[in-house]
């Protein structure tokens, strides 16, 4: 990866429904072949987080999120600024060994966090094993990954002097 990219790692589960949608939105950045944006999937052991964005100076993590809010709800932290809410990211409904925000925080405490790290949750509905996409989560990934695009410009000029 060059310094200069992006890099945009989905996060996820394609066996538990909701749990697919960072995967998913990765996969739509993968198929767009944006020049600069290096696109990453990661399924299961997230605990290799921090090695994935090593040395990357701006990535955005996009993984499915639990609060009270519709499915299909999409949040947006700028995670190297301040913490994750925890509890929207908990493991409750994923099979990740710890949640993203775990990583982030453990990353934050070794110093290992890159520049620029903007976090995307995208609320689910069906975590069953077994299951597909809801068809509210299906309808707002479009959405979530205009939203992204749209914050690449942004992110682009990071670093620039």
């Amino acid at each position: 990866m060059k310094q200069d990219d992006i890099l945009i790692i989905g996060i996820g589960n394609i066996f538990r429904g909701d749990d697919a949608a960072g995967l998913a939105a990765a996969r739509m950045f993968q198929d767009m072949q944006l020049p600069g944006v290096q696109v990453l999937e990661m399924d299961g052991d997230i605990t290799a987080l921090a090695d994935a964005w090593q040395g990357a100076q701006r990535v955005v993590v996009i993984d499915a999120v639990t609060s009270k809010a519709p499915a299909g709800a999409i949040f947006r932290f700028a995670a190297h600024a301040k913490p994750l809410p925890k509890k929207m990211f908990a493991t409750c409904c994923s099979c990740h060994a710890f949640g993203v925000a775990h990583q982030i925080e453990m990353a934050r405490a070794l110093n290992q966090l890159p520049p620029c790290l903007i976090v995307y949750g995208i609320e689910g509905k069906d975590f069953t094993l077994g299951s597909k996409l809801s068809p509210e989560v299906q309808r707002a990934l479009p959405r979530l990954v205009e939203q992204i695009q749209k914050d690449l410009t942004g992110l682009e000029k990071i670093g620039e002097p």
